[in-house]
């Protein structure tokens, strides 16, 4: 993998980390779903930092099916599928990041069928997904 990829990996790597941080500052504020699904503010911010984070995994993840001149995925489905096949990211972490892009698709393409329950139990249960991320992806750059 050449120097610019590494630094590429490195700057949206340090942008997820912001992510979560905003993330995990979100979580302090909620009492209770109720609190959360009545408060378009915090509905709003964890939507829109889970999108962020969802897309910074997808773009790493494509760039290094790129950089490393693996076949090419045809949807962001699949880029998972490569990636694990490839043993770049382990299948406990394949599934969970799955689940993610398929949340993702939703947030960005039927943002009318939101369902504030979901984006509540994203944010309460699934956002430490992003640190098991990080940290298979930072392996693998070792």
């Amino acid at each position: 993998m050449t120097q610019l990829s590494r630094q590429k990996i490195s700057e949206k790597l340090q942008l997820m980390d912001k992510y979560i941080f905003y993330l995990e500052q979100l979580k302090t504020e909620i009492k209770d779903e109720k609190q959360f699904s009545n408060d378009f503010h915090l509905f709003g911010l964890a939507e829109r930092y889970l999108q962020l984070s969802t897309q910074v995994i997808i773009d790493i993840l494509n760039l290094i099916i790129i950089e490393e001149g693996m076949e090419k995925p045809e949807n962001n489905q699949e880029i998972i599928s490569v990636l694990f096949n490839n043993n770049i990211i382990s299948e406990n972490l394949a599934s969970r990041l799955d689940g993610m892009v398929g949340f993702r698709n939703i947030l960005v393409h039927e943002y009318g069928k939101i369902d504030k329950k979901r984006i509540y139990q994203y944010l309460i249960e699934k956002a430490g997904d992003f640190q098991i991320f990080k940290k298979e992806i930072l392996k693998w750059l070792e």
